[in-house]
């Protein structure tokens, strides 16, 4: 699909329009979810997982630029070391997880041989990566962590990529029925 943004101002929208979405789902996901947050890192109920996995598999390095741009929108965390590294892992983690994932299950850029199943094991390998790769930074940086937290972290990464998904295929089917009853 990147093939498809070969000029500057297409690839721009695509950007901002995958920031604008992951800052909103973002801000969502705190009114709705708040409860179940653990820290300004951990929530059980992550929506914007779902968008990492949308927007990488649309926009492939462009998602990513998407994704890092909205990351850093919405951090709120005042030490610049620790917001850099954390959107960074956010933006890159679901770019290497579908990477390779596309890769072992022989999917290209047109999306050919994706399935239920490999998208479900997309979005374990994105929320895996995500949890282990923060887990990891958050450990070497000395920041309180836990393997609570990760588990938290994982299972809410995961949860909010089924709330994406669902989403996404209701939408898609909410389209392809009004396409057809236009025609």
């Amino acid at each position: 699909m990147q093939y498809l943004f070969n000029d500057a101002k297409k690839a721009t929208v695509c950007i901002l329009g995958v920031a604008l979405l992951w800052t909103m789902l973002f801000r969502l996901n705190t009114l709705l979810f708040s409860y179940f947050e653990k820290n300004q890192f951990v929530n059980l109920f992550f929506m914007p997982a779902g968008v990492r996995l949308i927007a990488v598999l649309l926009f492939a390095e462009l998602g990513v630029a998407g994704l890092l741009l909205g990351a850093l929108i919405t951090s709120s965390s005042i030490n610049i070391t620790i917001m850099m590294a954390t959107c960074l892992i956010s933006a890159i983690n679901p770019y290497l997880a579908i990477h390779v994932t596309k890769r072992f299950f022989q999917v290209d850029f047109l999306l050919n041989n994706l399935n239920a199943k490999v998208l479900i094991l997309m979005g374990v390998f994105s929320a895996g990566f995500n949890a282990l790769t923060h887990h990891l930074y958050f450990y070497y940086a000395e920041l309180t962590t836990s393997w609570l937290n990760c588990l938290t972290m994982f299972v809410g990464d995961l949860l909010g990529i089924a709330i994406m998904m669902l989403l996404f295929s209701l939408i898609l089917k909410l389209i392809r029925k009004s396409t057809s009853l236009s025609i």
